[in-house]
């Protein structure tokens, strides 16, 4: 498992060091801001880093979701099927690497956000409107940042899983069959419906945090069963 781990880790490892130079350059200018006395070099910074950020983490899954295909439809990828590894090893590793990469993406983040905060914190006005955006009850701290960050990272997972397991039935249910692609978009779109529908299930009662902590448990509970479910199509479906 360690090695299929390490085999992930290696093949989109460049564009996350990438990522983390477009990161530390956003944060660069943020510094060059405060420490002039520019406001507009300074806002230009915290928001150009935080859609970096997000951006990222869009990115960390996307990457995850192509190797997955390329490995199902390419002759090399086709190859690590054929190693003695149980396709649960093989899909978890590709899981987990996912959910390990937007975890240091977001510790990294969370890390760069807190210095922020603290040179920020009488002028939080950019990051109170970020915060409004998901919950018109969160207010401007750094635990409330760490919660909601825990559960963008959270519901990424969720959708990347989602997206494999509509990616598979491409390759497998539907492979050959016309408009098999169209489908399996429907499919991913209908899937992700469902789940906000179980997510708004929380009572806002509970309070903003609270609901943003029980969806993401919500949201890695449903990760691990589109999990068990694709990589049970691939050893039923996929000729490996």
């Amino acid at each position: 498992m360690l090695r299929l781990l390490k085999y992930e880790l290696r093949k989109t490892l460049f564009p996350k060091l990438v990522f983390l130079a477009l990161l530390v350059f956003m944060e660069g200018i943020f510094l060059y801001g405060y420490w002039s006395g520019k406001k507009d070099t300074q806002t230009l910074g915290l928001g150009l880093f935080v859609m970096v950020l997000f951006f990222g983490f869009l990115v960390i899954g996307i990457l995850s979701l192509v190797t997955l295909h390329k490995d199902m439809n390419t002759r090399q990828g086709y190859m690590l099927f054929m190693t003695p590894n149980s396709t649960y090893r093989i899909l978890g590793a590709k899981v987990a690497e996912c959910g390990l990469s937007l975890l240091a993406a977001g510790a990294v983040g969370l890390a760069i956000g807190a210095l922020d905060y603290s040179l920020l914190e009488k002028e939080i006005e950019f990051i109170s409107a970020i915060l409004k955006n998901f919950s018109p009850n969160l207010v401007p701290s750094l635990p409330n940042i760490a919660t909601l960050l825990v559960y963008i990272l959270c519901n990424l997972l969720c959708s990347v899983t989602t997206a494999y397991l509509a990616d598979v039935i491409s390759s497998s249910l539907l492979n050959g069959k016309k408009g098999n692609l169209v489908i399996t978009f429907l499919l991913f779109i209908v899937l992700n419906y469902v789940i906000q529908k179980i997510m708004q299930l929380v009572p806002s009662s509970v309070g903003a945090v609270a609901v943003l902590l029980c969806q993401g448990g919500i949201a890695l509970v449903l990760a691990i069963v589109m999990y068990i479910v694709t990589a049970r199509l691939m050893d039923r479906h996929l000729s490996v």
